[in-house]
């Protein structure tokens, strides 16, 4: 008897003490709305409702950029890029793309032809590039077989490009790239040429922004994309945006497009907004050769983090700065 009352005293003991140290531990940890390591748990989670997106404008790595390559760095295109790491903590980085990348075809006879050495896309590959715009006036400088061996060798890199292809269906197959649970579609134009590389139903070749069907690929596009960017080759060289830009942004955003991008004044250009939709009129050069003015030696990029719908939630701009070397030498943030 004596020792079933000690053994009922115990364990009465223990339930007391128990349910004190349970009741101490749910008042250390709290509800989901107070505990530390739940919030930060749950931050991380809404961390994946949007992605960040970083564009930037015209590379171009041939001419006086290939030159200075070889004289100061030992035909090591990766110096040029030292000081570039925003392409590697975002979610998708893109940019233009001046020029085929091959050691294939001939020079068309234009004294600004372009024809870029083959450690160009390994290097875009190297600094973070995820796609790239691939229609613009100079994709065609050394011929249809430098411009098609250029998408080969983007292929093999694993680097992604729009406004270009094998045929017209191709140039027009809107490209997917999926981040965070988001679809985002790419769809590229050249509103400056050159007409000769129009894509066809038998030839590779790129989309021209004066496409009778401009507005139905921009819709199309949009249906398979949560999210979906157009970017142009347009504008004029050195000038601010004009009403040719402004007209085609605003045709694309009505027919589907959440961010336009642009590119080819080699100056950056104003940022717009139309029913909420960023247009990016111009990034102006990002890597080139064009050291006869300040403007032409530095270039906007800009970083957007978008959600699901669409939506922005934050653009942020920076300032590139190219040295007498061409490398990149600073990236500040555009107060």
């Amino acid at each position: 008897m004596r020792k079933l009352l000690t053994i009922l005293i115990i364990t009465i003991i223990l339930a007391v003490f128990g349910l004190q140290i349970y009741s101490t531990s749910r008042a250390e940890i709290g509800d989901d709305k107070t505990n530390p390591l739940t919030n930060t748990l749950k931050e991380k989670a809404l961390e994946k409702d949007y992605a960040t997106l970083t564009f930037a404008g015209d590379v171009m790595l041939d001419r006086g950029v290939k030159y200075s390559v070889n004289k100061n760095f030992g035909g090591d295109f990766n110096e040029l890029f030292k000081q570039i790491e925003i392409f590697k903590t975002d979610d998708i980085s893109f940019l233009n793309l001046e020029g085929p990348v091959s050691l294939d075809g001939h020079k068309v006879g234009s004294i600004y032809s372009f024809r870029m050495p083959i450690e160009t896309i390994p290097t875009l590959k190297n600094i973070g590039i995820d796609i790239v715009s691939f229609a613009n006036n100079h994709v065609g400088d050394y011929t249809a077989a430098a411009f098609t061996d250029t998408m080969v060798r983007l292929l093999a890199n694993e680097i992604s490009w729009t406004g270009a292809g094998y045929n017209y269906d191709d140039a027009k197959t809107v490209r997917i790239i999926e981040s965070n649970d988001i679809k985002f579609g790419f769809i590229g134009f050249s509103d400056v040429g050159p007409e000769w590389m129009k894509a066809t139903n038998k030839n590779a070749g790129i989309l021209l922004a004066s496409d009778p069907n401009f507005e139905s690929i921009i819709k199309d596009a949009k249906t398979k994309s949560d999210v979906l960017v157009v970017s142009f080759h347009w504008g004029e060289e050195y000038k601010e945006f004009n009403t040719r830009q402004k007209s085609l942004a605003e045709k694309a955003i009505d027919s589907g497009a959440d961010i336009i991008v642009g590119h080819h004044p080699h100056v950056p250009q104003e940022i717009k907004y139309y029913k909420e939709k960023p247009i990016i009129y111009s990034l102006g050069n990002f890597m080139f050769d064009q050291n006869f003015s300040t403007i032409t030696m530095s270039g906007l990029v800009v970083q957007i983090e978008v959600k699901k719908d669409g939506s922005i939630q934050k653009l942020t701009k920076y300032k590139t700065t190219q040295n007498k070397t061409f490398q990149i030498e600073s990236i500040t943030e555009i107060k």
